[in-house]
């Protein structure tokens, strides 16, 4: 169906992707792997040849639809490419919050989306429109189209954004990394819709994933990249069980695993070295019997007019002084309404939550957060020495200048930054670089407790498994607690002492680390530990 052939793609300075080609036969599943930065993205959108113009294009891309009839897609005008785009090849993009116009309900965009594929009369795109909601297995037709994005879960938008790619009846389906912020359950549920809808009309799907592991269990061939080029493809099942090239097997070994805890995870230097990894132990958690934080009975409702959403129910839980508690559930289950709460960026409605942190600093000192984007959660407009100096001048007021600057060079050296890079803007920095700048930023407080809210979600593994390492040890360092925001039971299960499971605002299980995931008792609890 599709026929990439020598892809070359580059900028005025920099060559992005080299001579990548591939393959995707009718029906087949195929998966792009690889970081952030590898080139998948620039390659699926030159698909479509919808790259900024300034980037130089070579290479050609066959396109054969199922009449047989084949196309140089580089050599259609725009309103062939924009009538493909609409009938032949869908694109289902990352994140469905900003893909999907906040200010349209959902039933607007996608019956705008069926009449521009030709299909015309209100109630023929009525119609069509709750048969493509069936489709994505959305049932509540009604109360889905009269939504605004921001009132659907996360798995419901991305299920509304592949039925309006579906709109066109595609023959090829290009999902850009469609799961990556959903927990793991949810992640096979979407990705599992996906392939059905292929199998079903014998459609095809280029499936965009850092993530090996998930992009494995439903594709029948991977390409992997690395810094613009493919350096391995093959079957999945070959490229899983006996990966050949040195990058392939770092992705693999990054993912934290249970069997792991207790020990660093391996990170993508530690395997592109080629020689045998070696893990080192992690010092020994000093955790106590003491409590930090006690949360009881917790509800917290929000109102839709009169209609009244409880985010939590009746929820307790404890953190005790240098220990590590995993808060793992799906989106809307609970967990950041949980943080807000705790910061008092939210009030309860019932319940209480105390804290013993045996010192006269405010809550601000003693509570810190890292989110989830480290892109959104810095000044781009503030030098990274003045951002740290001014949590300095509040947290530590006692600090004189000189004081704070070395401070200052400290916190960086923690997180494996220099202090050369206080002189630069957040831009300079690489995703990874940037949450260790959030974590500087968090610890130039001093906190007791340290609240990290999906702080690795929208990370590579290979990035993700150095920032894990990195908060391991500085908790052990620091002496501090972590309170660990997730829905990945992999990390929680190899970061955390203690694991507290959500859904649907309320705590399901919850226990020590090993206990649990040796022995989960509701099912969803089995359904998450499964992917581990």
């Amino acid at each position: 169906m599709l026929h990439v052939e020598g892809l070359h793609i580059s900028s005025k300075d920099n060559v992005l992707v080299k001579n990548v080609s591939f393959s995707i036969k009718r029906g087949e599943i195929f998966s792009l792997v690889g970081e952030s930065g590898s080139g998948k993205s620039l390659t699926c959108l030159s698909i479509l040849s919808i790259l900024a113009e300034q980037l130089l294009v070579k290479g050609s891309i066959t396109f054969t639809n199922s009449s047989g009839i084949s196309e140089r897609i580089e050599n259609m005008d725009s309103k062939t490419r924009k009538e493909y785009a609409l009938k032949k090849i869908a694109y289902v993009f990352q994140e469905p919050l900003t893909a999907l116009n906040p200010v349209q309900t959902c039933g607007q965009q996608l019956k705008e989306n069926i009449e521009l594929c030709g299909l015309k009369g209100k109630k023929e795109i009525n119609l069509r429109a709750c048969e493509l909601l069936a489709a994505v297995e959305l049932v509540d037709y009604q109360r889905v189209l009269n939504a605004f994005p921001f009132q659907l879960s996360g798995g419901q938008r991305q299920r509304v954004m592949i039925a309006m790619a579906m709109a066109g009846d595609p023959d090829l389906i290009i999902a850009d990394e469609p799961t990556t912020a959903l927990d793991v359950v949810l992640q096979d549920e979407i990705l599992g819709l996906l392939k059905k809808l292929c199998v079903e009309n014998n459609r095809s799907m280029l499936l965009v994933s850092h993530d090996i592991d998930a992009v494995a269990r439903f594709s029948d061939r991977i390409a992997v990249m690395y810094k613009g080029e493919i350096v391995e493809l093959g079957q999945t099942r070959d490229i899983i069980q006996a990966p050949q090239h040195l990058y392939t097997k770092a992705l693999l070994a990054c993912k934290p695993k249970p069997q792991n805890k207790g020990y660093y995870l391996q990170t993508l230097n530690d395997s592109i070295a080629g020689a045998d990894f070696i893990p080192s132990a992690i010092p020994i958690e000093t955790s106590s019997d003491e409590v930090l934080g006690k949360l009881a009975h917790l509800v917290k409702d929000y109102r839709d007019g009169t209609k009244v959403y409880r985010a939590l129910n009746d929820l307790s839980f404890e953190i005790k002084k240098g220990a590590s508690v995993g808060l793992i559930g799906e989106s809307g289950s609970g967990k950041s309404t949980i943080s807000r709460l705790m910061v008092k960026l939210e009030k309860l409605d019932k319940g209480s939550i105390e804290f013993d942190f045996k010192n006269n600093k405010p809550l601000t000192s003693n509570i810190q957060m890292i989110f989830q984007d480290p892109f959104a959660a810095l000044n781009p407009a503030l030098k990274v020495g003045n951002m740290l100096d001014e949590v300095l001048q509040k947290h530590q007021s006692e600090l004189n200048k000189g004081e704070r600057k070395a401070a200052l060079e400290t916190l960086l050296a923690k997180v494996g930054l220099c202090a050369d890079d206080a002189q630069k803007y957040p831009n300079e920095f690489s995703g990874g670089q940037r949450q260790r700048l959030c974590i500087a930023r968090a610890l130039a407080a001093k906190p007791v407790l340290l609240i990290c809210d999906e702080s690795t979600s929208a990370l590579d593994l290979s990035v993700q498994a150095q920032i894990l390492n990195l908060l391991k040890d500085l908790q052990v360092t620091e002496n501090l607690s972590v309170l660990m925001i997730t829905h990945s039971m992999a990390v929680a299960a190899w970061f955390c002492q203690y694991l507290v499971v959500l859904k649907n605002g309320e705590i399901i299980e919850q226990g020590e680390s090993k206990n649990l995931i040796e022995h989960p008792i509701n099912e969803y609890t089995k359904a998450m530990v499964s992917h581990t």
